[in-house]
């Protein structure tokens, strides 16, 4: 039997992963403030509900696990992750339409910000070590 090419390469340093899950995160909460702007207009309220939680969580695990480069092969782990992201959104359709808080909607595009922010300083720590 052959041996798989994934046993030879190491996995990406946990720093390199919550980069990237901090930039998928910036990127669900833009396109949340986005659809908001064009829903509500600009200067509404933005609504929190357990929905809009549960997809930052699925994006987050998606973030975490995703393939650094093209030579990377897929895991375990990996597809396990994805699994789990798409388990969330779906159950996410069920939970309850309660409202958690509101705020304005410039905080979530600062909330966006400041995630890229996060992952390029975890991104340039990582190449520091390396």
């Amino acid at each position: 039997m052959a041996r798989s090419s994934s046993t030879s390469q190491a996995s990406p340093p946990a720093t390199l992963r919550v980069g990237g899950a901090f930039m998928v995160v910036a990127f669900v909460l833009a396109l949340f403030a986005l659809i908001s702007v064009f829903t509500d207009g600009w200067g509404a309220d933005f609504a929190w509900t357990y929905s809009k939680a549960a997809i930052v969580a699925a994006a987050f695990l998606v973030g975490a696990f995703s393939t650094m480069s093209k030579s990377q092969a897929g895991s375990r782990a990996q597809v396990s992750a994805l699994v789990a992201a798409i388990v969330v959104i779906a159950a996410s359709r069920f939970l309850p339409g309660g409202i958690l808080f509101t705020q304005a909607q410039f905080w979530v595009l600062f909330y966006a910000g400041f995630a890229v922010l996060c992952a390029l300083i975890l991104r340039r720590s990582a190449m520091a070590q390396a």
